[in-house]
């Protein structure tokens, strides 16, 4: 029966996420790329990103320790050069607070993770998305390819749509770092970047923060327009996942994070094997079918295989090892810095 509420409940929250609009609008944007490391995936991203109209690109160079610096200007870019975050900083949330006092009269800021690739129509289509919809804030994630897309994300985003639903509505408002687009006035009134300083879930953190001072925020889908390489490889994702929820959990629940997380392992490693080990019950092949059809919405809208579906339950009891690492293992390390 919960497999089956779960599921419900997921589908019908992707059939209500709009798609990027058809038409583009030309708007001033200040678009804001922190980046460490990232002399190899700059290209691809700047490529597409740089000479869109309107658009001004600022790279934060986070005291990389490779060209990336060198790179970004190559491209076209405009560059920050930083030493790494100040006290009390999260070091992606510094590089794009630099990034913003950059600004001049933009009208909107666009936050682009460096690993990104981008059709050379996103900004337009993106600003006239959000002018149809009335939006101060939205943000997409993007595609990608390797296992992780089609086994362990589909799970993942029913976790993250439980807790950030799309409709902006839920306890906290969603968004997704890998594109957010947000109006100057809101991102201001909201307090910037200085109100989310130490935070590891900025992206939720923003969304959240623009919502509660007034401004309306969606989640869209604009994955057709944006591909990443930063999460390629399943270890890739483990640990692109790890160094934002251990820490997100640690600063919402503080002593109790780690109970929380070791209760929601085992129930999610329950979740994904019961249907598995009895799988002669016509109540497991109902909870079975249900995680599928979940599982199945999510890879449909990425472009993954569809008959990964059937993977399902094993993929609800990966989530639940997950959680038991995060809970059992202190401490996630991201771009050689401690971020847990």
């Amino acid at each position: 029966m919960l497999s089956t509420l779960r599921s419900a409940r997921n589908v019908a929250q992707w059939k209500h996420v709009p798609m990027v609009s058809e038409s583009s609008k030309t708007a001033s944007v200040l678009a804001v790329v922190p980046a460490r490391d990232e002399e190899a995936t700059l290209p691809s991203l700047l490529t597409g990103l740089v000479g869109q109209a309107g658009v001004r690109v600022v790279v934060v160079d986070d005291a990389s320790g490779d060209a990336t610096a060198a790179v970004a200007r190559a491209h076209g870019a405009e560059v920050v050069e930083s030493a790494g975050p100040a006290e009390g900083w999260a070091g992606k949330v510094h590089a794009m607070h630099l990034g913003v006092q950059e600004l001049r009269d933009e009208e909107w800021l666009l936050f682009v993770d460096a690993d990104m690739t981008c059709s050379p129509d996103l900004v337009g289509r993106l600003v006239a998305t959000a002018s149809e919809l009335g939006a101060d804030l939205i943000s997409s994630s993007g595609r990608g390819t390797g296992p992780a897309w089609w086994f362990l994300l589909p799970a993942f985003n029913t976790l993250v749509f439980e807790g950030s639903p799309p409709d902006g509505k839920g306890p906290t408002a969603l968004a997704v770092g890998h594109c957010i687009l947000v109006r100057r006035a809101a991102f201001e009134k909201a307090g910037g970047w200085e109100a989310l300083a130490g935070d590891h879930a900025d992206d939720v953190g923003l969304a959240t923060l623009v919502r509660g001072t007034g401004g309306f925020v969606r989640f869209v889908d604009a994955s057709m327009l944006l591909t990443t390489s930063g999460l390629d490889t399943f270890g890739d994702t483990w640990r692109s996942l790890r160094k934002s929820i251990q820490p997100a959990f640690r600063d919402m629940f503080g002593a109790k994070a780690r109970p929380l997380l070791i209760a929601a392992g085992l129930l999610h490693l329950a979740y994904g094997l019961v249907p598995v080990l009895r799988w002669r019950s016509p109540w497991s092949w109902l909870a079975w079918s249900a995680q599928a059809a979940s599982h199945r919405e999510y890879v449909k809208r990425v472009g993954q295989p569809e008959a990964s579906a059937v993977l399902a339950p094993l993929a609800w009891a990966t989530i639940g090892v997950f959680l038991l690492d995060c809970a059992l293992r202190p401490g996630a390390r991201w771009k050689d810095r401690r971020v847990g």
